[in-house]
């Protein structure tokens, strides 16, 4: 099993799925993260791209993680955004190619900030004919302080898997902590206490002590597989 996850933020990683990419590694299994944009981190004074580079690295062995890919996205402050989506498409179908992945994880469609909605758009467009490629499964997570925050019905977060993270939320806090620049104070939801309480909210949701949910976008199971789980 290879997993690729796809996000456009430094920290979002973490905040999305750090406790499942911490189990996945654990388990032996390898994990690629590829961050598309760090111009988010420099808006903080005295943080050069290389520094958030390597602070993205720190975080990504925090959790297990060896391989992590920038794309070199809104280096100078602007959003990714505001660029054609031809080229986050290319970038992430380059990467796919590359690394070979079974699953995807991305951000949630519906999410507040518009460079979560392009790369989620993105990996859905890049991930479209799941049969001609290596992909099995693509899952959407939350970020909190963009995905709780959008006040659209249509595009809410409605979760239909959970991963079991009991024994990986502390590693998660502390790769979370790796940010300490973009991290705040509770009761801000970009806290280790609000990744904390809602990784319990969505245990509680599923019967365990702590779990991370996901929205399924897409799955494909070959008729073999399928035959075998049927009969």
């Amino acid at each position: 099993m290879s997993v690729l996850v796809v996000v456009a933020h430094p920290d979002d990683e973490v905040l999305g799925a750090g406790g499942t990419i911490a189990a996945t590694t654990a388990a032996g299994k390898n994990v690629t993260v590829l961050i598309m944009a760090e111009g988010v981190s420099l808006r903080h004074q005295g943080i050069s791209l290389e520094r958030a580079r390597e602070t993205c690295r720190e975080a990504a062995r925090r959790l297990g993680v060896s391989d992590v890919r920038f794309g070199g996205f809104a280096v100078d402050g602007t959003l990714m955004g505001d660029g054609p989506q031809g080229a986050v498409v290319s970038l992430v179908a380059d990467v796919l190619a590359d690394v070979r992945p079974d699953t995807v994880l991305t951000h949630h469609p519906g999410d507040i900030h518009v460079d979560h909605r392009l790369l989620a758009r993105s990996v859905v467009y890049a991930t479209r004919v799941m049969a001609a490629g290596t992909v099995r499964r693509v899952l959407h997570f939350e970020v909190l302080s963009s995905t709780e925050q959008q006040t659209d019905t249509a595009s809410a977060f409605l979760p239909t898997v959970y991963h079991d993270i009991t024994g990986y939320l502390d590693v998660k806090c502390r790769a979370l902590e790796e940010y300490h620049y973009e991290v705040f104070d509770a009761p801000h939801p970009r806290s280790t206490q609000g990744a904390r309480a809602l990784a319990a909210y969505r245990g509680t949701q599923v019967g365990t002590a702590a779990a991370e949910a996901f929205v399924l976008g897409r799955e494909f199971v070959d008729a073999s597989a399928w035959a075998g789980d049927i009969t």
